[in-house]
């Protein structure tokens, strides 16, 4: 655990300084603060277009930067040499791919707690109150961060950054449209349902955290709706990353 931890510590230390990541917040930064010009020109549905745009440019930009320094996490230590250093002392692929993700986790946790407080008071500041449903919401997001973070670094750990980014994209449309594929296959061939529920249970479910449109209507969430999808993630995310430790062991280093 220490060695996890330590790792964990120096992967957070090292996001955080990156340019990139402050580039990307202050982008969404200012697209948070645009929502009050969006919500203005809106036929007295402020709120809802505020909350609606603000969940969205939350969730893209969370994936944008999950995508930007999942993919170079593992790839760069292969590059600079370290990960000889690293894996020649006490410390196995998996605890090193663990600390990893631990590290790149909290980085993503703290800027998605900074545009969501930002949100939160935008919300506030138009009218809105406190949005608690938006809590929700927010939390599944993190959920949801966790099995991307682990995919990006199975995808750092194979292959380039830019093929890392290109792959993180497709799975990320396929897991957004999975529901709709497996309705699609229904009317379709034997072969074609069989490929359908491969790709469907292969494949992160990633519209099982989407309750944005529920939160911005005022819909009450249900406890399934929260519970379940947290322990999908967990799960999700402890395969993958059992994955990308035993492709980190047998890489040829």
């Amino acid at each position: 655990m220490n060695n996890i931890f330590i790792i964990a510590k120096n992967t957070f230390k090292e996001t955080i300084r990156d340019k990139i990541l402050y580039a990307i917040l202050a982008f969404a930064v200012l697209f948070l603060l645009s929502t009050v010009i969006f919500g203005s020109i809106s036929l007295g549905e402020d709120v809802k277009v505020i909350k609606d745009f603000g969940l969205a440019g939350i969730y893209i930009f969370s994936i944008i930067i999950a995508i930007f320094l999942g993919t170079s996490l593992i790839y760069k230590e292969i590059e600079k040499k370290t990960l000889y250093i690293l894996l020649s002392k006490p410390v196995s692929s998996v605890q090193f791919i663990i600390g990893k993700y631990f590290g790149l986790f909290a980085s993503v946790i703290l800027n998605v707690a900074i545009m969501s407080i930002i949100y939160l008071g935008i919300v506030a500041y138009k009218g809105g109150g406190f949005d608690y449903l938006s809590l929700w919401s927010i939390l599944l997001l993190v959920f949801e961060m966790s099995i991307f973070i682990a995919l990006a670094i199975l995808f750092s750990t194979i292959t380039t950054p830019l093929a890392g980014m290109i792959y993180s994209v497709i799975v990320l449309y396929i897991g957004h449209s999975l529901s709709l594929l497996k309705e699609a296959a229904i009317q379709s061939s034997k072969f074609a349902q069989i490929m359908t529920n491969i790709v469907y249970y292969g494949f992160p479910n990633l519209e099982k955290f989407n309750i944005r449109n529920l939160v911005v209507y005022g819909t009450s969430v249900t406890t399934a709706q929260i519970v379940y999808p947290i322990f999908y993630s967990i799960l999700f995310t402890t395969v993958l990353l059992w994955i990308s430790g035993f492709a980190l062991k047998k890489k040829d280093l």
